[in-house]
């Protein structure tokens, strides 16, 4: 049972900003919405919904202050945390589609669009760093730049697969808690922060 213990803790703080509803992260406002909930925060309102009579999959909306009805801006199938942009055009969404995986989105509310941002990131922490395989490492987003061009994003540890205590400590000792900076609309790395703490003003 205490083999189990790092990957549980690990994985309810990755996952946090979903279960806990809203929350601030680096002075920024993130919510995870819950299904016929609103959530109102700075100005404009979330809420989720059944996309048909089934249970999944799920629909969320997003009414800005200056908007005559909700917009369906994504579509997932478990859990996810959203947060608007600095100019109100796009959302930035951490999807947690898996119990061990999770993407990093960016939504456009002017073309209806979605694109994941992570992969040159995720793709570049494992060549730079060589995680142990036994560690599940997950991409996170955490805020827009002031201009929304930049997206703000760490490399976390959302579980641990490992047979004993011992394992698992061996494993987390290859994790290094390491930051990017990428394109909002194209993912492209513009930088590689390898260490844990992060200037307010990074952009």
């Amino acid at each position: 049972m205490r083999a189990a213990r790092p990957c549980i803790v690990v994985s309810l703080l990755v996952c946090a900003t979903a279960q806990s509803q809203i929350a601030r992260r680096r002075n920024v406002t993130w919510i995870g919405p819950r299904v016929d909930e609103v959530y109102r925060v700075n100005n404009y309102e979330i809420t989720e919904r059944g996309c048909s009579n089934d249970e999944w999959p799920l629909c969320d909306f997003i009414k800005r202050d200056f908007d005559k009805k909700p917009i369906q801006f994504y579509v997932h199938h478990r859990g996810i945390g959203v947060t608007l942009g600095h100019r109100k055009r796009l959302v930035l969404i951490n999807d947690y589609f898996s119990t061990k995986l999770a993407k990093v989105m960016v939504a456009n509310l002017n073309s209806g669009s979605s694109k994941e941002i992570d992969r040159q990131a995720l793709s570049m922490y494992h060549q730079h760093v060589r995680p142990d395989h036994r560690l599940w490492i997950v991409p996170e987003a955490y805020e827009f730049s002031p201009d929304d061009r930049k997206v703000l994003m760490k490399m976390t540890i959302e579980s641990v697969s490992a047979a004993t205590p011992e394992e698992s400590v061996a494993a987390m000792r290859s994790y290094k808690e390491w930051w990017y900076s990428v394109d909002s609309r194209t993912g492209r790395v513009l930088h590689e922060y390898r260490n844990n703490k992060i200037r307010k003003k990074w952009w």
